[in-house]
């Protein structure tokens, strides 16, 4: 996003509040290696009610400096939405992963199927995949107007229809099982060092397993200040609302 912005226009106030400014300042100090005041400055930006990739980067990066690997991964897991084939993105939020307490508890091993479907379009984000879908479906309903008004364009486009029907009921598969499991599934991130997990949601209820920080889970419900969690290994329990955070 880019801002044209005329000298003498803004005024002091307006000219501290500009994203691009915020954003500056914001990396300033994280260069300072003053973590907190960066924080400060990229949050200022999120209430402003924009959001970007390299917004949530950033962050990522200071909550990982100051030690806070559950809000490190979280934004990390945030910006991952905008720019998911991002090397760096990529790298960093592994490390952060490898240094959880429970690194070796995470998804199950993928579906053949589902890994075949999603393979041609593993570096793309779900609004990516969405315009290929709406492409896909237009090119379609051309060649098929073209195809009745004109018999012979209908026997040479054969190939190409058939071709764009493919890339189409693949692009289908791809955005509905994305569409899925990153918008219709809620995903939380463990931010608290760790918080028991109960049975019920109670304070004396059994506790059942114990989360750790930068932990993922499926939030189901939440309610009185508790969340229905779901592991990774499919174990549901109920924790404490202030001790996940949905990405």
């Amino acid at each position: 996003m880019f801002l044209v912005v005329c000298p003498g226009i803004l005024s002091a106030k307006e000219a501290s509040d500009d994203p691009h400014n915020l954003f500056s300042k914001g990396n300033a100090f994280y260069e300072r290696k003053e973590y907190e005041k960066a924080l400060e400055e990229y949050t200022k930006i999120l209430n402003s009610d924009i959001e970007s990739g390299p917004l949530y980067y950033d962050i990522g990066n200071a909550f990982f400096k100051m030690g806070k690997i559950g809000y490190a991964i979280l934004a990390y897991k945030k910006a991952q939405k905008l720019i998911t084939g991002d090397r760096d993105l990529k790298s960093n939020l592994a490390y952060a992963q490898s240094l959880t307490e429970d690194s070796a508890l995470r998804l199950p091993p993928q579906n053949s199927l589902i890994w075949l479907i999603r393979l041609p379009f593993g570096d793309f984000n779900l609004n990516t995949v969405a315009s290929i879908l709406l492409a896909s479906y237009l090119t379609l309903i051309i060649l098929m107007v073209f195809g009745i008004m004109n018999p012979v364009f209908k026997t040479r486009a054969s190939f190409p229809f058939y071709l764009a029907l493919l890339l189409f009921l693949m692009t289908l598969a791809n955005f509905s099982t994305r569409y899925y499991t990153e918008e219709a599934l809620t995903h939380g991130i463990t931010v608290v060092k760790e918080s028991e997990c109960k049975y019920e949601p109670i304070d004396k209820s059994t506790t059942y397993y114990t989360l750790k920080e930068g932990q993922e889970v499926l939030v189901l419900a939440t309610r009185n200040g508790w969340r229905r969690v779901k592991r990774l290994d499919g174990k549901l329990a109920w924790v404490k609302k202030e001790a996940i955070e949905e990405i």
